[in-house]
């Protein structure tokens, strides 16, 4: 770890660009984030052993685990297969499952580690990533889901049904029979017509767990359509 010295020029130009990276004023405003959880110390452990490579300095030995553990090569990319985080549904402030698309197990995720904010997790096809992608490309971070998620997670689907009597219950019940959750429901303004999309939150175990409620959704009389809804 570089010396918290400021009379340490090399070691005060470190945190410097690390700071600078990172969002932070300074080493203490960064050294409090982490504390807080606002910063994952991996990732932040990760870019300062790059910064310290760049400098073509010798990495110190808990960084250079921190790599070995974190990384397949001494590369200074990590490989997408390992995932540099782990996502299990436990995380805390730092890490946020985007809402433009949002991710379930099963889904292929990247991770955006926004300045002065946590990690922000889209789908691999999500279309506002994408643009955040080509906007900030260092910024991007490889991760992976855990082999066993502690919770379900929210995605949102769309469902084009036939106007009728009981059409709300039929549709709570094949969600309820599939066994997952309506976390929040909206309807379209004309309610008049012959037919009406909704725009279902429901809480799922994974991706195969969502496809199971799209089949049983399908399988109700008064629904006509249904798809999940991609940024």
């Amino acid at each position: 770890m570089p010396s918290p010295d400021p009379n340490d020029e090399p070691a005060a130009a470190l945190w410097q660009q690390l700071t600078r990276w990172s969002g932070n004023r300074t080493r203490s405003d960064l050294m409090i984030d982490i504390g807080l959880g606002r910063k994952i110390a991996s990732i932040v452990a990760k870019r300062l052993a790059r910064v310290i490579a760049e400098r073509g300095g010798a990495r110190p030995d808990a960084v250079t685990l921190s790599r070995r553990h974190f990384a397949a090569n001494e590369g200074d990319e990590p490989a997408a297969s390992q995932g540099l985080v782990t996502i299990d549904g436990s995380e805390g402030a730092s890490i946020q499952l985007a809402t433009c698309c949002r991710p379930i197990p099963g889904d292929g995720i990247v991770g955006y580690l926004g300045r002065g904010e946590g990690l922000s997790v889209h789908t691999a096809e999500c279309t506002v990533g994408k643009r955040l992608y080509e906007r900030d490309r260092e910024r991007w971070l490889p991760v992976e889901w855990s082999e066993q998620p502690v919770r379900p997670f929210e995605t949102a689907i769309n469902v084009l049904v036939q106007n009728g009597k009981g059409v709300l219950a039929s549709v709570a019940a094949a969600v309820s029979g599939a066994e997952a959750d309506i976390t929040h429901l909206d309807m379209g303004e004309e309610r008049a017509a012959e037919s009406a999309e909704l725009r279902l939150l429901l809480s799922v175990r994974d991706r195969q767990h969502l496809a199971e409620v799209q089949r049983t959704l399908k399988r109700a009389k008064s629904v006509l359509r249904v798809a999940r809804v991609k940024s």
